[in-house]
């Protein structure tokens, strides 16, 4: 996965299964982005109000904040960015589209599709600048 606007990809995880967020920012980094992680909920809240990401993989199940609470406080808080909604459970299409997330996998993650979701997210938040 090449793009033409390398230098400013920032990516933040949040994922409360550790194994799952170390591999996939792992993974990112090879592919170019500037990476952080996030454990849970608030701490996903905090650190993209602090690193303003391009991009936020928010696992839906963690402590603290779930996914949904954290997309719903961003949105109150009017931070706009492009998130993929992450669930281990079925409904993630339905929920997601319930809150207006257009990108959305299913963990375990399916590599390749993780990573075209990404692209395409990504390229989606660059045309609507």
């Amino acid at each position: 996965m090449m793009n033409k606007n390398l230098d400013n990809r920032k990516i933040v995880i949040a994922d409360d299964d550790d194994d799952s967020r170390e591999m996939l920012a792992f993974l990112l980094e090879q592919e170019g982005w500037e990476v952080k992680e996030a454990k849970d909920g608030k701490e996903a809240l905090e650190i993209v109000v602090k690193y303003q990401p391009n991009l936020l993989i928010l696992d839906n199940r963690m402590p603290e904040l779930t996914g949904v609470e954290v997309f719903q406080q961003l949105q109150l808080e009017g931070i706009s960015l492009a998130v993929i909604f992450a669930t281990a459970y079925g409904y993630s299409e339905e929920l997601a589209s319930s809150l207006g997330i257009s990108h959305w996998v299913t963990k375990p993650y399916d590599i390749p599709q993780l990573l075209e979701t990404i692209e395409s997210a990504w390229e989606n938040s660059v045309t609507s600048m």
